[in-house]
């Protein structure tokens, strides 16, 4: 009889410290899996969700924590699998930690290993560090357990398994995405399964949480490289494949690299399985081309955002721009247009073309929509202070009347003003503080304005809701008469090759000189860019969707000389 392992994929969306609704989406899960299944196994810290950050240091969570997982296993008493779930746990210090629960059991607790601090990340604030490897056997098959950052250790556990003779190396993650992410991941966790002549099954968290989002995609590989199964990317899912471990047996036979290096013994968790059939077609779910990807990310970071914090509806101002028909669009897909509310606000500078334009959207995404006329306001202001003529002052109030309109509108009926600025902008400070760069949540504020042009175009290629001329009409934020933002800023092919290099790779300002881009362009962006970031510092949050994002990924101080005579 031919030795194999069911092994069930479970990838939640869990909420941060709602307990009782992450243990309830784990029991679901484990309900409909445990027919099937030997091992159901679910992403780290699934059940307090990722990252808890603060709370971790409260007492009270902790504790908390403890008794969900009290309840946890009492909910394994009847299941005939056994349970992986990721969990804070608390033994003379807080450990992040893999629980292994069957039949009312505590079976074991591994404590993970390497704790990444750099990125978004801050885990050695909160945990201290496992060093201890946990290896089961379940119906003959041994099994290595880690957490996230482990597998991704060239030193890790997994070689160290594979000598002590694991067919199977189970890793559970809360891995952010990032454009481009995927591809990389994919190909070292295809590495580590032939180096170490394994199966890999890799689960992760799905879901929005603050500036995170989780893209799920969880992934089993064979010893020999293949992706065997792959979960729904920015989705929940539930996948179930059965792991022929007489491959993994079959091929070490054969392959003397293992052999050549000292093979650990282990003392063994024995858990106790039944009788399951094969399942004969797992699930691998296609990829994703980067348009589609980067705007279900959006699409998904809005929707968590939105639901997770007790909003129902949000609030955004309309320009006729591209970046503001974007973001109309992602909220309208993310929440329903009977949940999203447009607002139109023009001045004395705003062109009847942008007028018929915002109307345009506004009918084909079916939002309710509200016209606002800014003059009277503007003039009173402009009245009150004694101010004639046109300088940026007076072009940045009208954005902050903008604002102040938005947020009356959330105030009175508790929306959420979502902001329309992009990482182009908000690196150059081509934004008005308490102005257009104001919102309760920035859905594109780390898409570049050549991205924002992208992922319209690919959201017009669904349906086309976007007007044809928003793309044609050169960026203006119509503040002034003939207004275009190549006035100010050099144009976004170049701009945002620029920021590219400077932000996400680190080129410094000579390195940019000798690739050969024009010295006073480039010294006139990273002016910018340092100049920019007092207001950077109290933008609202957005999903992070490149590898370097402002925010947590971006801790630049404000008051910073370094190269300030560029």
């Amino acid at each position: 009889m031919e030795s194999y392992l069911n092994v069930s994929i479970a990838q939640i969306n869990s909420i941060v410290g709602d307990l009782e609704y992450n243990l309830s989406k784990i029991f679901q899960y484990w309900e409909k899996a445990d027919e099937v299944s030997d091992l159901v196994v679910f992403p780290e810290l699934a059940l307090c969700g990722y990252p808890p950050e603060d709370l971790l240091l409260r007492l009270d969570f902790v504790k908390a924590c403890h008794e969900a997982i009290d309840k946890l296993v009492k909910f394994s008493k009847d299941k005939s699998s056994a349970v992986v779930v990721g969990a804070p746990y608390y033994e003379g210090d807080l450990y992040n930690s893999l629980l292994l629960v069957q039949g009312g059991e505590l079976k074991a607790v591994y404590k993970k290993t390497f704790l990444p601090n750099y990125s978004v990340f801050d885990e050695k604030r909160y945990f201290r560090s496992g060093n201890e490897p946990l290896v089961a056997e379940l119906r003959g098959v041994k099994i290595g357990f880690s957490v996230c950052e482990d597998i991704w250790h060239p030193d890790g556990w997994e070689r160290y398994y594979a000598l002590a003779g694991c067919e199977v190396m189970l890793n559970i993650n809360a891995s952010p995405y990032h454009k481009g992410k995927i591809t990389y991941k994919e190909n070292f966790l295809k590495a580590r399964a032939q180096d170490n002549i394994a199966f890999v099954v890799y689960v992760n968290l799905v879901g929005g949480q603050d500036e995170l989002v989780f893209d799920g995609r969880s992934l089993a590989i064979d010893c020999d490289g293949n992706v065997i199964a792959r979960a729904k990317a920015f989705e929940e899912d539930l996948v179930s494949l059965t792991l022929l471990v007489d491959k993994v047996r079959k091929r070490r036979l054969s392959d003397v690299r293992l052999r050549e290096r000292q093979v650990h013994k282990l003392d063994l968790v024995r858990l106790a399985s039944k009788p399951k059939a094969f399942i004969t077609e797992p699930v691998v779910e296609p990829e994703l081309k980067e348009e589609e990807e980067l705007y279900r990310a959006i699409k998904l970071s809005i929707k968590d955002y939105v639901r997770k914090n007790g909003f129902e509806k949000v609030v955004l101002g309309l320009s006729g721009g591209i970046d503001s028909s974007l973001v109309a669009c992602l909220a309208t897909d993310a929440l329903g247009k009977e949940n999203v509310v447009g607002v139109f606000m023009p001045s004395e500078f705003t062109s009847e073309e942008s007028k018929e334009d915002v109307y345009k959207i506004a009918e084909n995404l079916g939002i309710e929509f509200y016209h606002y006329p800014i003059v009277g306001v503007y003039k009173a202001y402009l009245k009150t202070v004694g101010s004639e003529g046109l300088t940026v002052a007076e072009e940045n109030l009208q954005a902050r009347i903008r604002a102040n309109l938005l947020f009356y509108l959330s105030n009175k009926h508790r929306w959420l003003v979502l902001s329309t600025s992009n990482k182009s902008e908000s690196a150059a400070g081509y934004t008005t503080i308490y102005g257009d760069m104001a919102g309760g949540f920035a859905p594109i504020k780390d898409l570049y304005k050549t991205q924002v042009y992208k992922l319209a175009r690919y959201r017009n290629s669904i349906k086309k809701d976007i007007p044809e001329r928003v793309f044609q009409r050169p960026p203006t934020a119509e503040l002034r008469p003939n207004q275009t933002d190549q006035d100010t800023l050099p144009p976004y092919e170049l701009l945002d090759r620029i920021l590219e290099l400077y932000v996400e790779e680190g080129f410094s300002f000579d390195e940019l000189i000798n690739m050969g881009f024009e010295r006073d362009t480039v010294s006139k962006v990273l002016r910018m860019i340092r100049f920019a970031e007092y207001k950077r510092k109290q933008a609202p949050l957005g999903p992070k969707l490149t590898r370097k994002a402002f925010g947590k990924d971006w801790r630049m101080p404000i008051t910073n000389l370094f190269q300030a005579k560029i």
